[in-house]
């Protein structure tokens, strides 16, 4: 992480719109979707290096423009010891959980569930992680969508799910950490149905991605797809690419042909059901019917 923030760092207190391709960089563009890959540069627009400056803060709670991390760890605490940054960290180490169906987490030896329109914010330590790993966990990318989890259509068998979000500040390594000890035969993950979703998803390595159902009838012209946010990911879709075995037949195939790039927020207010399918199936194009969810 240390690396990325002070690439976002030099970047950004610079008057470049460019930078040439490294591994760090590679990571960065990847994992948020900034920038255009031009031969071996990345381009940057004024929009792209908002969502650095956004990404930045995110994941240190310093903003790369105006706060400086130089001077070790003890200069860094001075912005700890402030009202605000300290407020923001506590808050930070919360999983933010809600429970679909009949599932329930306990808390403190209490069964909880979460009523429509409602999450819970919990310390890691409060949470019954044994009971957590028999239920079925779906992973939520976009933290906007967790409080409207209740118009997520998910396949029938996943109807009853614990859905955590992914964090971004010091719950990312709380949910990583769940996510490398539950059971990969009840562990999903809901990204972005786009080149930077599906191989953050893949990364894992295992357990099933969510996918709109209905993705062998999607066209590039489908309401809310986003060509052009597919055509600025191109690294990520060449990763995925190169993992691809059934040519145009597989759900990969289909993306890039369609240039698609469909964000969680449309799914979720469009209502649009969602399959289960293997990381393997993504590439082999075995997909033989998507479960529809039950309504």
């Amino acid at each position: 992480m240390r690396a990325e923030l002070s690439a976002i760092e030099r970047l950004l207190n610079s008057d470049k719109t460019s930078v040439r391709r490294n591994p760090t960089w590679d990571r960065i563009h990847e994992e948020t979707g900034a920038g255009s890959v031009i031969g071996r540069e990345i381009r940057f627009t004024h929009e792209d290096r908002h969502r650095l400056r956004i990404y930045a803060q995110s994941l240190s709670g310093l903003d790369p423009q105006f706060d400086s991390r130089a001077g070790g760890r003890m200069a860094v605490a001075e912005y700890d010891a402030s009202e605000k940054l300290s407020s923001d960290s506590v808050f930070g180490e919360l999983l933010v959980i809600a429970t679909a169906g009949s599932a329930r987490i306990s808390v403190q030896g209490r069964d909880v569930q979460t009523p429509p329109g409602s999450v819970i914010s919990v310390l890691p330590d409060m949470l019954d992680w044994d009971k957590l790993r028999e239920c079925r966990l779906v992973v939520i990318e976009n933290g906007a969508v967790m409080p409207h989890w209740s118009d997520i259509r998910l396949p029938g068998a996943w109807k009853d799910s614990v859905l955590i979000y992914r964090g971004h500040r010091e719950n990312l390594r709380s949910v990583a950490t769940l996510v490398d000890e539950h059971p990969p035969e009840t562990l999903a993950f809901f990204h972005d149905f786009d080149p930077a979703g599906l191989a953050m998803a893949c990364r894992h390595g295992q357990g099933v991605v969510m996918v709109p159902a209905d993705w062998p009838q999607l066209r590039q012209d489908f309401g809310p797809n986003q060509p052009d946010v597919h055509r600025k990911q191109l690294v990520q879709l060449k990763s995925l690419q190169n993992k691809n075995r059934a040519g145009d037949a597989s759900l990969i195939g289909r993306m890039a042909r369609e240039q698609l790039a469909v964000m969680q927020e449309h799914m979720v207010s469009r209502k649009m059901a969602l399959a289960a399918v293997s990381v393997e199936e993504l590439f082999t194009g075995d997909i033989a019917s998507p479960g529809l969810p039950s309504r």
